[in-house]
């Protein structure tokens, strides 16, 4: 499939990155997991990754949304959205099943639809955690409209996160596609014309070698990994966020369609609420927004702000970090912090709908979820889904 490409490169911006740390390339074969790389090299230029406003069949969590986080809500509004499956990962050894007390709740929650839901034990041991848009397998569509599993590298010292696509591709019998190039799922958002977006973090993971078989790859090098196994025509490597723990380019921006970018914005009455002590960081992730959002546009996009939340140590709101599944909006909604209020908390009300107006005025129904809770620990409801896309 071929897709065309933007006008501009991330050359003509100043924007593409070069390799960190040994700065050097590894003649190292690279990790495939279970894989090798002359077996890969069948599936290079075989497969794409269709947006994630395209139409989803099911989308994969984790146990410990419900253990830790007892968001069964979102799982909710995971199957109202029309998914006819949803995954639930656990940890290697739990003994849970769908009947297990742990998904008691779950299965008020769903009722009758509890049967869409298929648990997923992992392959290798260790404590599975929320985070499945980072570990979870990417999902890919060939010319013929077979599913796969692209299976890229997850934290070495993450082995039971890391397992997922394996334990998916046991499971189900989907080919799996390993791709031995380091980067998260929150850190890759894409359209359906073959365009990419990522941040730093993706050179900055790839910079040095952490285990056997690891290759040291630059910006160049992992463009050429995404266009051979994800279909990136064209993939666009931003400068991470300040500070900002993940890296993760969900945190700030999100496709809403092929054409259209959300962006998000500290408005200076926003500044406004920021304490003394915590002005000069919101300060500074106001004009790394706004530089982000002029990038975008210059590369031919319509970019749209939403409200981004004060900043602090750790803690980063974010109402790009949604998931957009069959033409639903989950969007994640910020209610009270751990301290009993946010610095900017009179503004809520209005962060939101701000935020329900951008994404209906794109033709999206929003549905809200509590996330105070997981943006306390570095994400939302982005980061705690991966949706599958459908085939014919």
């Amino acid at each position: 499939m071929k897709f065309k490409p933007l006008r501009l490169s991330l050359l003509t911006l100043g924007l593409v990155t070069t390799a960190c740390g040994t700065g050097a390339k590894s003649t190292l074969d690279g990790h495939y997991e279970d894989a090798t790389a002359s077996g890969m090299s069948a599936f290079r230029g075989k497969q794409v990754v269709p947006a994630e406003y395209a139409k989803s069949d099911a989308v994969i969590v984790s146990s410990e949304l419900m253990t830790s986080y007892g968001r069964e809500d979102l799982v909710k509004a995971i199957m109202d959205a029309g998914v006819k499956k949803v995954w639930v990962t656990t940890s290697r050894g739990s003994g849970l099943t769908l009947q297990s007390s742990t998904f008691g709740r779950l299965r008020q929650a769903l009722g009758t639809h509890i049967n869409k839901v298929s648990v997923v034990e992992q392959k290798d041991y260790g404590q599975v955690t929320v985070w499945a848009r980072d570990w979870a397998p990417l999902g890919a569509v060939t010319a013929s409209n077979e599913l796969r599993l692209l299976d890229f590298n997850y934290y070495p010292r993450r082995e039971a996160d890391d397992a997922t696509a394996r334990s998916f591709a046991g499971l189900t019998g989907i080919t799996r596609v390993s791709v031995p190039v380091y980067n998260e799922g929150g850190n890759f958002m894409n359209n359906n014309r073959g365009e990419c977006l990522m941040s730093t973090r993706v050179t900055d993971a790839n910079a040095d070698v952490f285990k056997a078989g690891d290759m040291v790859l630059d910006a160049e090098d992992i463009k050429q990994y995404y266009g051979e196994f994800a279909g990136c025509e064209q993939t666009y490597i931003f400068p991470r966020m300040p500070t900002e723990g993940t890296g993760h380019i969900d945190m700030w921006a999100k496709f809403l369609n092929d054409d259209t970018v959300i962006v998000g914005q500290i408005s200076n009455e926003t500044l406004s609420y920021a304490s003394s002590s915590n002005r000069s960081l919101t300060q500074q992730i106001q004009r790394y927004l706004d530089a982000r959002a002029r990038d975008i546009a210059d590369l031919g996009y319509n970019v749209v702000r939403i409200p981004m939340p004060v900043p602090s140590a750790g803690l980063f709101r974010s109402y790009t970090n949604s998931l957009l599944l069959n033409g639903t909006a989950i969007v994640p909604q910020y209610l009270r912090g751990n301290s009993g209020s946010y610095q900017d908390q009179a503004l809520l009300r209005s962060y939101e709908a701000e935020a329900r107006r951008v994404y209906e005025s794109l033709g999206y129904k929003v549905v809200f979820i509590p996330s105070d809770g997981m943006i306390a620990t570095g994400g939302a409801v982005h980061c705690v889904t991966m949706q599958v896309p459908a085939v014919l």
